[in-house]
């Protein structure tokens, strides 16, 4: 593992790159193997709305909601927009496969999920603009992971 790539623990935040708001993912059991007293996650902790919450106001043009919601953004102004129901398309990519959490690979900080409402319906790149696209966890050097 290299020295910026990180185990993912339940809690480890979370962006989407059509998302508008940072969010945490979600385990509601432990799987049995933790990280600094910390349960780890796996690449079958992929479900929306069980490990994987909304973010917030989707800027998909994929997105079909006719519908307008109002939050307030991370720098207090209100916005609006679409409501962020992500479309499932299965487990996380680049799960490390040879560390094995509770029978599946385990996530790192490179692993990576694809929303159906998503431009690049999980191709993966190779360092150009979709690497960046999904969600992701945030590595900041400070997470917790």
């Amino acid at each position: 593992m290299s020295e910026n790539e990180f185990y993912i623990v339940r809690g480890a935040q979370m962006v989407c790159s059509c998302g508008s708001h940072k969010r945490r993912i979600n385990l509601p059991e432990s799987h049995g193997s933790y990280v600094n007293d910390k349960p780890m996650m796996n690449e079958g902790d992929y479900l929306f709305h069980v490990n994987v919450p909304h973010f917030g106001i989707c800027t998909s043009p994929l997105n079909p909601s006719g519908e307008t919601i109002y939050l307030i953004a991370e720098n207090g102004q209100t916005i609006s927009g679409k409501p962020c129901c992500p479309l499932q398309m299965g487990k996380w990519m680049q799960a490390k496969e040879n560390a094995i959490v509770d029978g599946k690979p385990a996530l790192t900080t490179v692993s990576r999920l694809v929303c159906g409402y998503q431009n690049n319906k999980g191709e993966q790149g190779s360092g150009d603009q979709q690497d960046k696209e999904g969600i992701t966890f945030i590595t900041n050097g400070q997470q917790d992971t």
